[in-house]
Parts: structure tokens; sequence; C-alpha cells
């Protein structure tokens, strides 16, 4: 679901397009020519929409599409605006200092919607069939009723926490008997971190939260932190985890090793003769990356994936 592997296309004279591609790349995102989960037009509209029309086939497996006026002055999702468009415009539209244009009647009404709530929590919708139905609900009560046994879930505008399953429109985790609710299931959300041991403890929350941020992903859902075993004694990490309800995994050097990283460190190398703790610990653990190795603060190095 989550988007992250994004292809600009624009004039080759167009700079703003270029420093677009270098500051989503050092926010953890993959700037690929092929398969990408998102494209960005840097056309009028009518351009954007004309080089697109042809290639539009399946709903569910078309990439988000963004056009971006050529100043950088608008940002406007026009396909997959729920699925990731409006998340991935809005860092577009800060990263550029423009104005972010969503037409979706949620976004009209200030309402996150069913799959941008799925998306923030790290949920995974499984029934997606009742999709239409949960949004056609929410757009005319302004209100869905969720119930959660599996996971704590950020706080929306729109939709109510109850306590009981039978009353719910969402349920997470645990299917009701009542087969008209909408069913999903949370992801494993897993960030590896590098750090030296002078980096201090605030800078590596930071970076932590930051790395979140940077896809729109709840802090209360981080499940997982792994970090080389050599970290074991480090009370750092301890409490960073604790205050995040977060498990740490501890990871033996030696299941780094022959793993590659998208870019490697040459600290790792010197020292462990590995290419690095990022992107290797995700592998090792089984996830999906979806952020990939890259610097935050004072020298943290973080990625993030999902299984």
């Amino acid at each position: 679901m989550y988007v992250s592997k994004v292809k600009i296309i624009a004039n080759k004279q167009n700079n703003i397009a270029k420093e677009l591609s270098k500051d989503l790349e050092e926010l953890g995102y993959f700037i690929v020519d092929k398969n990408p989960d998102a494209i960005i037009y840097f056309y009028p509209i009518g351009i954007t929409i004309r080089k697109i029309a042809k290639n539009l086939k399946n709903k569910e497996k078309d990439p988000v599409i963004i056009s971006i006026t050529d100043d950088g002055g608008y940002v406007i999702p026009l396909i997959k605006e729920h699925w990731g468009g409006s998340f991935l415009g809005g860092i577009i539209a800060d990263l550029l200092g423009s104005q972010l244009v969503l037409t979706s009647r949620t976004a009209q009404l200030g309402l996150y919607s069913v799959e941008e709530f799925a998306w923030v929590n790290g949920l995974d919708i499984v029934n997606k069939n009742r999709l239409l139905e949960m949004e056609k609900k929410l757009i005319e009560e302004r209100k869905l009723n969720v119930f959660s046994e599996a996971v704590k879930l950020c706080k929306l505008e729109g939709y109510n926490v109850i306590d009981d399953c039978k009353d719910a429109d969402i349920v997470v985790g645990l299917d009701c008997k009542d087969s008209g609710k909408l069913v999903m299931r949370p992801y494993s959300i897993a960030m590896a971190i590098g750090y030296t041991s002078s980096a201090p403890k605030e800078s590596i929350y930071y970076s932590i939260k930051s790395t979140l941020k940077s896809i729109y992903i709840s802090e209360t859902r981080l499940d997982f932190i792994l970090v080389p075993e050599i970290k074991k004694e480090d009370q750092k990490i301890k409490e960073i985890a604790k205050s995040l309800g977060s498990t740490i995994i501890y990871v033996p050097i030696e299941e780094l090793r022959n793993k590659t990283q998208s870019t490697p460190s040459q600290v790792a190398r010197k020292y462990f003769n590995i290419e690095g703790v990022c992107e290797p610990s995700l592998e090792f653990l089984g996830s999906k990356i979806i952020l990939k190795r890259t610097k935050r603060a004072y020298g943290v190095v973080t990625c993030l994936g999902i299984k």
C-alpha cells in the first residue's frame, strides 16, 4: 500500500524537479525509472492527463499520479489521492513551499478517507469490496465507529474508537461475526537504526519520529526497533523503545553479512566488514523496505519496513 518508489518526469531544464528528486531521496524515498509506485509530472494538468490516459488500466494497480505546475506553485494529486497521493502530495508541497490541491470529497470535508485512516495506522484493508460503502457512510454521517483489539490507533477526526465490536463499522485485527464490517489487519512496522555511542538520546528519538513522519505513519504504530547486537547494553535505545511501546530486536552482526544496502556505510565496511546495519537488518526480519537508509539527526541513520 505504501508509496515509496517515485518517478519524476519533467523538462531537463526544470531545476525545481531536480531539487525535488534530491529532497525526496534524502527522506528515504527511492527515485526510480521503472516500476514506480508514484509518477510526478511537472506539466500543466492537460498535458499530464494526455500522457497518462492510455496507460491507466487497473484502479488498484495503477500508480499514484501527481501533477505539479512548472514553477512548483501547485501540487495536485490526480490519480489515487486516497491511496497515498494526498500524503506524498503533502510532503512535496512542504518541500517546495507549494499549495496542495486536494479534490476528494473527504478532503473537502476535512476528513481522512478510509484508505488514509488505514495508511496512518499501519493497517492492511482485507475486504476492499466494502470500501465504497464505508466511504459513502463517512461522507454522509461524518463518522465511522472503529473497534481495535490489535493495536493502539491514532485518533483522527471522523473515526470514533469504541469498545464493542458489534457496533463497529471498521474492525481491526478481529473478525466479528457480522460480515458487513470492514476488516483491517495491522502490518508489522519495523525501523532499523544505526548510530554512534555519542549520539544524544534526543537525536535518536527525533530521527525515529521524523522517519515515520516522512511517510505519514503514526508513531503509535512502531512495532519493532532493530539495532546491531553490539547495542545490547545501550540504555538510550531501551528508554526510547519503552516510550514508544516498541520491541527491540538485536540483530547479530553475522546475520548482516552478504546483504546489500542502497548506500553502503564506510564505517560498517571498515569495522564489521558489512555493507551496513540498516537495510540488511530489515532483510533479516523479512520486511519490505519502504524508506531506504538515510541520514537523520547527528549522523543517525534509519530505514523503515513493513511485513
